[in-house]
């Protein structure tokens, strides 16, 4: 216990350092990347100095109850004005996954099983331990979906600070917008964390102990119960653990003995990124939401980085989690069912 105590305060100091500097040189959603930067530089230098990955399911219940307080009243009505923007995000994740399969399997040489799951945008983690059991190669995969995280997570911000204008992280977040909050309100949000994290752990959904909570912020602030959103503090702690752990992912890992995988793994990210761009220009000339917003939801660098990003920018939190969670569910119900079609059909 002690140990995992003193490995949590010394990875949150590095990534509270990378923070600082990043704050400090007026970068885009400084806490995040400067945390993701140094985790990764302390990673690859082969020190064991990194925040234990057992810590984000802490910072994960926070998130979601973060990303719940964006659901209001006016918001739950609006949220059925959605479906075309999320059919558009799942005809968009196919596309990109079929793509994303020839791509690995043709050019970076991968097995079929280990191209199939990597090139789905989805959950690092479930698809990871989904790939496994059916043939996967588990540390290819966690390589280029961590890959994919990290670039889309480093790329978007500056893209929407060009996009928007300003700094990306230097808008006013709920957090400042919400009203004070009250000892009442203090205990919904908690309630909301710790219930949501048992939940979690019990019930095993995709998105982890996230989603859970998120649904009980979300119930919470929908129906008028509680208006509190959570202190800046605790979102600037959540973007620090957020991209530590994010960083942390490329412990082990030895660039010349895994070259050719990192480079296709690069190069499939930044064509993510480009192929995002061009589907949330696309759907901003038909749809109403703005295109940082469509940016961020269709955005595949995983649930839980979009939704700090949106909160840091002030973007439209619901919305974009709203999108990002059927993102996620339609691809672990299609994937399944389409890996054990194409082993019928015989795709190799």
């Amino acid at each position: 216990m002690l140990r995992l105590l003193f490995d949590t305060a010394r990875g949150l100091l590095i990534g509270t350092v990378g923070g600082t500097l990043f704050a400090l040189l007026d970068l885009p959603l400084p806490w995040t990347l400067g945390a993701l930067s140094a985790a990764t530089l302390v990673a690859l230098s082969g020190r064991d100095w990194l925040l234990p990955a057992s810590v984000q399911n802490i910072a994960r219940p926070a998130l979601g109850v973060m990303a719940g307080s964006a659901f209001t009243p006016l918001v739950i009505v609006s949220i059925a004005s959605w479906w075309p923007a999320i059919a558009m995000l799942v005809a968009y994740a196919g596309v990109v996954t079929a793509v994303g399969y020839w791509y690995l399997r043709r050019i970076a040489g991968l097995d079929h099983a280990t191209a199939f799951f990597a090139s789905a945008p989805g959950g690092l983690g479930e698809l990871s331990l989904l790939g496994a059991t059916l043939g996967a190669d588990v540390r290819t995969l966690v390589l280029v979906h961590s890959i994919r995280i990290v670039v889309v997570v480093f790329t978007i911000p500056f893209i929407l600070q060009w996009l928007l204008g300003a700094p990306a992280g230097s808008a006013a977040t709920m957090a400042d917008e919400a009203p004070p909050m009250s000892l009442v309100d203090g205990l919904v949000l908690v309630g909301c964390g710790v219930f949501g994290y048992l939940l979690g752990q019990r019930l095993k959904l995709p998105g982890g102990v996230m989603l859970p909570a998120l649904v009980l912020s979300a119930a919470a602030h929908g129906s008028g119960l509680t208006a509190a959103a959570v202190p800046y503090w605790v979102v600037a702690l959540v973007q620090v653990v957020i991209g530590s752990v994010a960083g942390a992912r490329f412990k082990g890992v030895g660039w010349r003995e895994v070259r050719p995988i990192i480079v296709c793994a690069i190069v499939w990210a930044f064509l993510l990124v480009a192929s995002t761009l061009a589907a949330a220009a696309l759907a901003a000339t038909l749809l109403e939401p703005p295109l940082a917003s469509l940016t961020l939801a269709f955005s595949p660098g995983g649930m839980a980085e979009m939704t700090v990003i949106a909160f840091a920018i002030g973007s439209d939190v619901a919305f974009v989690v709203t999108c990002q969670a059927c993102r996620i569910l339609a691809i672990f119900l299609a994937v399944p069912f389409a890996f054990r079609l194409t082993l019928r059909r015989g795709t190799t």
